[in-house]
């Protein structure tokens, strides 16, 4: 019997601890002690969703092409990294979890080395890219399933089928607490980390008179949740994959405008399955007019939380 689970997300973007989150709140729902770390911009919500979390040293990944990612890695991450490993192998070796839920490559290989069930968590599969970077994801794969006992993959076509190693899971989002409500308004802009250009989609959609809200802005008001602004929205312009989910499961149609190489293949696979309340936007222009279009379509995507699925296969049942 699994009594404690330890969640270690990766630190870099609030986008890996914002899926993190649903899956720490569905282990306690069904009775499992939870741990959770990770650090970075998702720490805060980590935190105001009621779950203790060490001091970590943060790590980040930067690089749009894998040779600046290459030389980032050789001169910046390879000191911060060291603290980090060392400090997670601690932590786990503290918290004596059963099984480990993780996108940290440095929580993995601790959890290798002390003999943890865990599970990476993920929402990319190789053939949602180009050579450029499915020759080093197809590496992480192999090396992960050498060790951990299923990569779990977040995505908006669970029904696909599963890669060898691989399980397929709905979109994972924080749905809030149902009395948090936000005033209905127009178009919320979520440009994530990396996002660009948000500034000129805002004052296109003020211009034609739409009520427009952007996350972070001078009058944003945090809230343990993205779901209940999700859902008072009428449309939601994004990039990053949890903003995605969290739209997508609160049944607002979203606008991806992505900007990194991942964010730019979810996108375009989502446009080549003409999935129901997402489009894909490679421009300001493109983006304002599906934001017009789908406020007098009605259209709106019809997906499920997947954090139930999700652990299930933690759990084995």
């Amino acid at each position: 019997m699994t009594e404690k689970v330890a969640i270690v997300y990766w630190c870099d973007g609030a986008g890996h601890a914002a899926r993190a989150i649903p899956v720490a709140q569905e282990l306690e729902s069904r009775g499992v002690e939870v741990a959770v770390a990770g650090g970075g911009k998702g720490q805060k919500f980590v935190e105001m969703n009621g779950f203790e979390h060490p001091d970590l040293t943060t790590v980040t990944v930067e690089g749009s092409t894998p040779l600046s990612f290459l030389k980032h890695t050789a001169f910046d991450l390879v000191p911060s990294a060291a603290r980090r490993m060392r400090e997670v192998y601690r932590w786990l070796e503290d918290e004596d979890p059963d099984k480990l839920v993780t996108d940290d490559v440095f929580a993995g290989l601790a959890a290798a080395k002390q003999g943890i069930e865990f599970y990476r968590i993920d929402h990319l599969t190789t053939d949602l890219l180009d050579p450029l970077w499915r020759g080093p994801l197809m590496i992480y794969n192999e090396i992960s399933l050498a060790f951990a006992e299923q990569i779990v993959v977040t995505s908006l076509w669970a029904d696909d089928p599963d890669p060898e190693g691989i399980t397929r899971v709905g979109p994972l989002a924080q749905e809030g607490d149902p009395t948090d409500e936000v005033e209905p308004y127009d178009v919320l802009l979520n440009p994530g980390t990396h996002g660009e250009n948000f500034d000129a989609i805002r004052r296109r959609l003020e211009a034609d008179g739409l009520d427009v809200r952007s996350v972070g802005d001078d009058e944003w008001e945090t809230k343990p949740a993205m779901t209940p602004y999700t859902a008072a929205a009428d449309v939601v312009v994004c990039t990053g994959f949890s903003s995605i989910a969290d739209t997508v499961v609160a049944g607002t149609p979203c606008v991806i405008y992505p900007f990194l190489p991942f964010q730019k293949a979810i996108a375009k696979r989502a446009e080549q399955k003409r999935i129901d309340g997402i489009a894909r936007a490679t421009s300001v222009r493109e983006a304002v007019d599906h934001v017009q279009q789908f406020r007098t379509s009605g259209e709106r995507p019809d997906y499920e939380n997947g954090a139930p699925a999700f652990v299930d296969v933690v759990l084995g049942e």
